[in-house]
């Protein structure tokens, strides 16, 4: 019979091995969305906004696969990379590790929220637009618009995890000083995107948290292989 710390650190390793599942799957998510919007399909580079709601109309079915993907597969993947990593840096400074693991959790609901009001909204502006066209054009300004405040446009909340994270973790040498320093480099890009002037801080931001999610993968996993050997010793 297992003892209670045994069972703990049981649970530990599924979790960490999860968590670390999980961190290989975000990139893929947002891999997804830029095959789908860069390269599959082709909105019209146009300033006459029916001609564009009446390309997604007719792609209805591949942009709910990208909004699917992006946004609600993702954040369903980020709440067992935040758990995953909070156990993962439990035992650093507590208060740090809970507000870093708060913001990655309010980076969840953003996620599936916008996730779910893009895809109700698309779904509202194409019936819309069945009856009356210049009425749809509001439909997917509203809608558009408050997906990308909350899914993207702004990377602050996703940044403040990563930056919280990876400070704990150079503070408390949980992560390896080379992914901390990193991540708090994507941390600081994230936070940057409330600047809108410069678009590209978006842009940077998603392509270096790639690398982060797949880095932190590979640490979870790496602890994850050293507790199974602890434990079978």
């Amino acid at each position: 019979m297992l003892s209670g710390t045994e069972i703990y650190n049981e649970h530990n390793t599924y979790l960490q091995r999860w968590g670390a599942i999980a961190a290989f799957i975000m990139p893929l998510c947002y891999v997804c969305m830029f095959v789908i919007f860069g390269v599959v399909l082709s909105i019209p580079q146009t300033d006459i906004l029916i001609e564009k709601i009446a390309y997604i109309v007719t792609n209805q079915a591949i942009i709910s696969v990208a909004y699917i993907s992006g946004y609600l597969i993702f954040g369903c993947m980020l709440l067992i990379a935040v758990q995953a990593i909070h156990r993962r840096l439990a035992t650093a400074s507590a208060h740090l590790v809970k507000t870093a693991s708060a913001f990655g959790l309010i980076w969840v609901v953003l996620m599936m929220c916008s996730g779910m009001i893009a895809l109700v909204g698309m779904s509202t502006m194409i019936k819309v637009y069945s009856d009356n066209p210049q009425n749809a054009q509001t439909v997917f300004y509203v809608y558009a618009t408050i997906v990308d405040a909350l899914g993207g446009g702004i990377e602050l909340v996703g940044g403040l995890w990563v930056l919280l994270l990876s400070t704990c973790g150079l503070r408390h040498q949980q992560l390896s000083k080379s992914l901390s320093l990193f991540g708090i480099m994507v941390g600081l890009l994230g936070i940057l995107t409330v600047y809108q002037a410069i678009p590209e801080f978006k842009d940077v931001f998603g392509l270096t948290q790639i690398v982060w999610f797949v880095w932190i993968g590979i640490t979870l996993l790496a602890k994850t292989q050293r507790q199974v050997k602890v434990s079978s010793s």
